[in-house]
This record gives C-alpha cells, structure tokens and sequence, in this order.
C-alpha cells in the first residue's frame, strides 16, 4: 500500500540568530529594509532556521491510502508530536536574538510511503517546532517532518507555493529564549 499525508496551507521559513547589542540595534532601524542587505545570506547560512508547514486551524490535512481517504485526527498532531526547539542558541553569550523570515507562503508538503503493511493513525510520529513562546502566538506550530512506522517518507514534494512576504524581523531577549526553551546546556571545563 501507499500511504500519502498532504498538508496544505502555510509555508514558513524562520531562523534565530544570536546577535549583540550594536547589531539588534541596526536590526531594529532597518526593519524590513534589512532583507535588502547581505543579512539574507547571513540568515540562510546557518542552521538555525527551519522550513515547514504551519499548523493552523485553517490547515487542510488529507490522508490516503492507495488514493482512498482516511481518518486522521488533526489535534493529534500537536499531542502526539515530538517537539524540536531551535536549541543552538542557548550557549550564546549574546543577551538578544534577531528572528528573520516569512511565515505566508501558501503551499502544500506531501509525504509518502511506498510498501506500508497497514494503516494505523499511532504509527505517525510528527516533528514539530513551537514558535510561540518567541512569536507571542498561542500554539504557533511548524511541522517540520513524519516519520511513519519509524521510517521517513520515501519522498517529501513541496507543490502550489505561491510566493511570501518577510515578516518584520523581530529582536527577543535571549532571557526570555531561555525561560521558553530551558536553560542552556552548561559545557565541561
């Protein structure tokens, strides 16, 4: 059997960046001028950022079998999901994060597994990001990846993207970082 999963809504893209004062401070005067400068190379040449579908009430989510329908309960999700946090960060001495990107881009992710034995709605395991200690937003969730029955899809396509806007980039106390994510991770002398 094939298993397909298709989520189709909002495509974000979100990176963190520890940045000092002198440069949140440029940050913040340039607002959104600030994808304008070379900052857009310095915002993709790490890994701190993440690209995945939004998790949103008006989320569309479809499940099939050999193109057949079937059930999935959304909530689960969010429940059910192993949570990735941008952790990285958390040793920097830096006191402030610049948070770069867009969170707009209408678009669908599908996953698929060739050759499933069965169909078993526990046997999803879904990787998500909580943005919403950083974005203010209740429950602001990004699914990033699923595994199913332990295993990745034999392929994931990114289908109808339809362009994004950059959201404001947006300068967090790294205090309140660590106070949502946990403390940072002390090294050995």
């Amino acid at each position: 059997m094939d298993l397909t999963l298709t989520l189709t809504g909002f495509c974000c893209d979100l990176a963190l960046h520890p940045v000092d004062t002198e440069t949140a401070a440029r940050v913040c005067a340039l607002g959104e001028d600030l994808y304008k400068t070379n900052s857009i190379e310095w915002w993709r040449a790490n890994t701190n950022n993440t690209c995945g579908m939004r998790l949103a009430a008006d989320s569309l989510l479809e499940v099939t079998v050999d193109g057949a329908p079937v059930r999935l309960e959304t909530a689960r999700i969010a429940t059910a999901a192993s949570m990735v946090t941008q952790r990285a960060f958390l040793d920097s001495p830096e006191s402030q994060l610049c948070l770069l990107g867009y969170d707009d881009e209408a678009c669908s992710r599908t996953w698929t597994w060739k050759n499933v034995a069965r169909y078993d709605p526990a046997l999803f395991q879904f990787f998500v990001q909580r943005w919403d200690h950083i974005l203010g937003v209740p429950d602001y969730l990004v699914l990033d990846d699923v595994c199913y029955d332990g295993r990745l899809a034999d392929t994931a396509a990114w289908g109808q993207s339809r362009g994004f806007s950059f959201r404001e980039p947006l300068v967090v106390a790294m205090d309140a970082a660590r106070a949502a994510f946990g403390t940072a991770t002390k090294k050995a002398a």
